[in-house]
C-alpha cells in the first residue's frame, strides 16, 4: 500500500475486524491481564509486563508505552521501554525533522479506537523512500509498528506499541491487541487513580500558589495584581492546573487537592 503524499497525511488500508484466535492465546492474553491488576506501582506497564506482551505479540524490535505532550513540540511526560535504555540520543536528535513523516504519530492518531500497524499505511517500498526510515527505523531494525492508544488528559496521548523487523505483524497479532484494549485502558485508569493518591505532585510550585489563593476567594485579576503577572498568565495557570488534575472547575481542583492534605 503506497502512501498517498509522503509529504502529507497518508491514505490508510485498515483490514481490521478481529480473526479467529486460537484458544491458548486467549488464554495467554487473558492471564496477562488478570496478572496485571496485581501490579501496585505508579507505572501501569511495568517492563515485566511489556516482556510477557512481546512474547504474546512478538516484537523483536521495541515494545513500549507512553504517554507524550501531543502538541508541538512534544514532551514525553512518561515511557517505559524495552530494551530499557530506549532511543540513542543521536537517532532521536536525527528523527525530530521527519517526525511528520510517521502517519502514526501521536499528534494525529491519539483519539483513534482502532489498532494500526504501519504497514496499513505504507509498503515496504514506500517506507524506504522516507528519511525517518533511514534515520530511524532502519538504525533500529524497524520494518512494521503495531500501536494502540488509550483515553488521555486533553492536549496528551497515551500509546503502547511493539515494533519488529523483517516480516509484518500479522491480523492475529492485531485482533490480540484489540481483545486486550478495554483492560489495557482499565490497568492505565487504575495506574491514574494509584498516582491521585496525592495531587499536589502533579502541579509546580506557581499552580499550588494559584490554587490556594483560588481557595481564599481571590479572582483571576485579583491574583493577578498579587503575583505580578498578567490575567491572561493566571487563566493560563488554570487551564493547566484543570488539565492535570482532570477537574471541570476551580472548586473542584480545589477540592481534590484538599482531599489529599
Amino acid at each position: 500500500m503506497a502512501w498517498a503524499d509522503f509529504e502529507g497525511t497518508a491514505r490508510l488500508s485498515y483490514r481490521g475486524g478481529v480473526v479467529r484466535l486460537a484458544d491458548k492465546d486467549v488464554r495467554s492474553a487473558l492471564e496477562l491481564v488478570w496478572d496485571a491488576a496485581e501490579y501496585t506501582g505508579v507505572d501501569p506497564f511495568p517492563r515485566e509486563f511489556l516482556a510477557r506482551l512481546a512474547s504474546l505479540i512478538r516484537a523483536d524490535a521495541i515494545v513500549g508505552y507512553h504517554e507524550v505532550e501531543a502538541r508541538a513540540p512534544w514532551r514525553v511526560v512518561e515511557a517505559v521501554e524495552i530494551p530499557a535504555e530506549g532511543v540513542p540520543i543521536e537517532i532521536q536528535q536525527a528523527a525530530t525533522p521527519f517526525c511528520p513523516q510517521d502517519p502514526l504519530q501521536n499528534g494525529l492518531r491519539r483519539g483513534e479506537r482502532r489498532v494500526l500497524k504501519l504497514s496499513d499505511c505504507a509498503g515496504r517500498r514506500g517506507m524506504r523512500k522516507l528519511d525517518l526510515y533511514h534515520c530511524v527505523w532502519k538504525p533500529l531494525g524497524i520494518d512494521d509498528s503495531l500501536r494502540v492508544w488509550f483515553p488521555a488528559p486533553p492536549g496528551r496521548a497515551r500509546t503502547m506499541y511493539l515494533e519488529r523487523g523483517k516480516r509484518d505483524f500479522s491480523e492475529r497479532d492485531r485482533s490480540l491487541l484489540e481483545l486486550l484494549r478495554p483492560s489495557l485502558i482499565r490497568i492505565v485508569r487504575r495506574a491514574d487513580r494509584r498516582r491521585r493518591g496525592d495531587v499536589r505532585a502533579l502541579l509546580t510550585p506557581r499552580e499550588l500558589e494559584i490554587l490556594r489563593w483560588i481557595g481564599r476567594g481571590k479572582t483571576t485579576r485579583e491574583i493577578a495584581a498579587l503575583l505580578v503577572v498578567s490575567p491572561h498568565t493566571v487563566r493560563k495557570h488554570v487551564e493547566h492546573i484543570l488539565e492535570k488534575l482532570n477537574a471541570r472547575t476551580r472548586s473542584e481542583a480545589l477540592a481534590r487537592v484538599v482531599e489529599a492534605c
